[in-house]
């Protein structure tokens, strides 16, 4: 039944059932020695292949029959750009299915994007094979070897699950901000397109931070209590020059952005465009560790926050 449910759930039908908890109970309570978690481990392993072998494929031909519609529309052709793509993997097509077929939650993924990349069947099924020994060996040999304590070994795989699926996204955009600053060209352009991100990333958080705080203390903030700490009056200066801060943070952050999207970067003397970076960099940093400042700062003198 396991194994069902592994291959259901590879080919992308879902199925409400997380597949390492799955695999987990089946250790503890379907597997009893040590030729029967071999088997098990074989099965699932079978499984899994088949499973995302038939995503591989249906992304390999009616995918990529899609995607080339899309890029016709805006004027690129498939084959190129997928050649292009195919390029950035060095080579080394076996080793990033293997290492992304081990990753929970992104697996799938991995799955469609080495279909819509046209990797060949044999290196796929090479690189998703040993993927699938190790993503579903591990719940597997723990459920078996740890099965007096499944309860607390299920409980600690759901709040990984739940970690993962928190650290996974950012993960992710934190590989594509240094793809896009590593693509800047020159240096300056690479500082700018760093700056950018990172001031983005400093506005974007203490917006949040704000919310938060807003949301958690507004009721006693619009009263005037002094449940907080301190009365509202002390905390409304550094409110609002915690907001000018973050403006002329966005400020200067936008700006880097737009000159990084310029189609050609414009040819200055070489101590000005220094004088210029210089400058915007300490600004830039000046204003960083101003926000920085005023959280830590409310943080210090507000301890209920």
């Amino acid at each position: 039944m396991v194994a069902g449910l592994v291959c259901i759930n590879e080919i992308g039908l879902p199925t409400g059932v997380p597949m390492e908890v799955a695999i987990l109970l089946a250790g503890a309570f379907a597997v009893h020695t040590l030729g029967q978690l071999l088997a098990a481990l074989a099965i699932i392993v079978a499984a899994d292949v088949l499973g995302t072998t038939v995503l591989f494929l249906a992304s390999r031909t009616g995918g990529n029959w899609i995607l080339d519609r899309v890029l016709a529309h805006v004027g690129r052709r498939g084959e190129e750009t997928m050649r292009r793509w195919r390029s950035r993997l060095g080579g080394h097509d076996v080793g990033v299915v293997a290492v992304g077929r081990m990753l929970p939650l992104v697996r799938m993924y991995f799955s469609i994007g080495a279909g819509l990349l046209r990797v060949r069947l044999r290196d796929f099924l090479l690189g998703s094979t040993p993927g699938a020994v190790v993503w579903a060996g591990v719940p597997l040999v723990v459920g078996y070897v740890f099965r007096t304590e499944v309860d607390r070994v299920t409980l600690g795989l759901d709040r990984f699950d739940h970690l993962l699926f928190l650290v996974m996204p950012v993960f992710t955009l934190l590989v594509i901000v240094v793809w896009w600053v590593r693509r800047g060209g020159s240096t300056w352009g690479m500082l700018r397109r760093g700056r950018s991100a990172l001031g983005l990333t400093i506005v974007a958080s203490s917006i949040g931070y704000v919310t938060y705080l807003v949301s958690r203390h507004g009721a006693q903030l619009v009263r005037g209590v002094a449940a907080i700490g301190r009365p509202h009056l002390y905390l409304s200066p550094w409110l609002m020059l915690l907001a000018a801060c973050v403006g002329a943070l966005a400020s200067v952050a936008f700006d880097d952005l737009r000159l990084t999207l310029r189609s050609r970067e414009a040819h200055a003397p070489f101590p000005h465009v220094v004088v210029i970076e210089v400058a915007t960099t300490l600004l830039w940093a000046t204003l960083v560790l101003a926000v920085a400042g005023i959280i830590i700062d409310l943080h210090v003198q507000f301890a209920s926050l």
